[in-house]
């Protein structure tokens, strides 16, 4: 009895996944830069957001970029966090996107994103474009911030 009322409960709090739509474009914007995450190229059509009860509780992204394609922008809001969100999220726009599929993550993060099949990989095995993009991050490691990129065949 337990057990089946524990999946009652968690399928009432699962969020809603869906589509962004351009009235959430704001709410993306501040998740992200809530985070502390990169705001460029924040283009609503390409977001994913999960809704519990009305509310945008988390988000993220497939950018299209020259040459390939980056998983980004994942954001929970934090009292929503290790509740699977971030999970449904990343396997929903997995399902959108084409391979390879490429992430950047702190060093910390590499060992969650090898749960969906990403592997580390090194910087002159990244496509033109991720390179270029890289640059910026591996000025952090001064203050011992490691990125690692990721790619998902």
């Amino acid at each position: 009895m337990n057990a089946e009322y524990s999946r009652e409960a968690q399928a009432r709090k699962a969020p809603h996944i869906r589509p962004a739509s351009e009235t959430d474009a704001d709410a993306i914007r501040q998740m992200v830069l809530a985070e502390h995450l990169d705001p460029t190229s924040l283009k609503w059509q390409n977001f994913l957001v999960a809704e519990h009860e009305g509310k945008i509780v988390g988000i993220g992204q497939v950018k299209p970029l020259p040459g390939c394609q980056e998983l980004g922008s994942l954001v929970v809001l934090p009292e929503y966090r290790r509740q699977g969100i971030a999970a449904a999220l990343i396997t929903a726009l997995q399902a959108r996107a084409g391979r390879p599929l490429y992430l950047f993550c702190p060093d910390t993060m590499a060992q969650y994103y090898q749960r969906f099949g990403y592997e580390r990989i090194g910087y002159w095995n990244a496509p033109w474009f991720l390179k270029l993009k890289m640059l910026i991050p591996m000025m952090f490691r001064i203050f011992g911030i490691r990125i690692v990129i990721m790619r998902k065949d």
